[in-house]
């Protein structure tokens, strides 16, 4: 029997140029815009593109179906059946057998087995999905998605702005900074001003880590969409490379407001620190 010749390998550049024709046929078909990376290589990204637009064909084509459906319609009993023992076991069993599916539940704060069980069979279940499978390709939920925990919110965002102001290695993200802010003493700022003065605060030592911070308070107002915080920040800094460490604790208050169109982003409106 004859052996098959291989398929002669395109250049790069052919491929990049190929590349470059699906984007904008993705972006043509399907909206939006591509934001590519150039430290992929062009094989991977061509391979990429590809799955996207035959993924995105299929969909187009496809029937909806429940995820109940999609997965099989397993056997399963109601939350208020089960022992918190048997809760968890078939709290696994059922994850186990969405991930098989391609089906992948997230939960980002602490939540009872219980409620996620409740909430996988009495509301998960009911979403309708493509009825359509590629191996490979994963559909996320998210519980807060379905049941918003603004307490998780506020402290994410909380987190982030202290690392930003805190670690070296870390920066300051405009999103979670209001326009109005206000400094220590109540006097209008802005990011821009804030950033200035990390950047001060940093510049006397060659490294600043954040150690860990504990929440001392936390009050929070959804109705009104506001909140206030006050954390005890443990950080260390490194005057010069190689050398010793110093170990610092400071007490940081901030005030935040909910974003009026993306709900789970609190952004903070006033800070209180002794070094900004």
């Amino acid at each position: 029997m004859a052996k098959k010749k291989p398929k002669k390998k395109k250049p790069a550049s052919e491929v990049s140029e190929e590349n470059e024709f699906l984007k904008l046929k993705m972006m043509a078909e399907f909206g939006g815009n591509f934001v590519g990376d150039d430290n992929i290589p062009p094989e991977v990204e061509n391979h990429f593109l590809k799955q996207i637009i035959n993924f995105h064909k299929q969909h187009e084509n496809s029937a909806t179906t429940s995820i109940y459906k999609y997965i099989g319609e397993p056997e399963y009993n109601h939350v208020h059946d089960l022992n918190d023992k048997e809760v968890k076991r078939e709290l696994k069993k059922l994850l186990r057998l969405l991930n098989r599916h391609g089906i992948m539940l997230e939960v980002l704060a602490p939540t009872p087995d219980r409620e996620i069980y409740r909430f996988v069979t009495e509301e998960l279940f009911k979403q309708e999905i493509g009825d359509v499978k590629m191996k490979g390709w994963t559909s996320q939920y998210v519980y807060e998605d379905f049941h918003p925990n603004a307490e998780y919110d506020l402290k994410y965002a909380a987190h982030h702005i202290l690392l930003g102001l805190f670690d070296s290695e870390a920066s300051l993200y405009d999103d979670y900074i209001a326009d109005d802010l206000k400094d220590s003493l109540g006097l209008t700022t802005d990011v821009e001003e804030l950033k200035h003065k990390v950047e001060a605060f940093r510049g006397q030592y060659h490294d600043v880590i954040m150690v860990n911070y504990d929440f001392i308070e936390t009050n929070l107002d959804t109705d009104k969409g506001i909140a206030r915080i006050i954390c005890d920040v443990h950080f260390k800094t490194q005057k010069v490379k190689g050398k010793r460490t110093s170990r610092h604790l400071t007490t940081v208050e901030m005030f935040f407001r909910r974003d009026a169109l993306v709900k789970s982003i609190w952004q903070l409106t006033r800070l209180i620190s002794e070094y900004f």
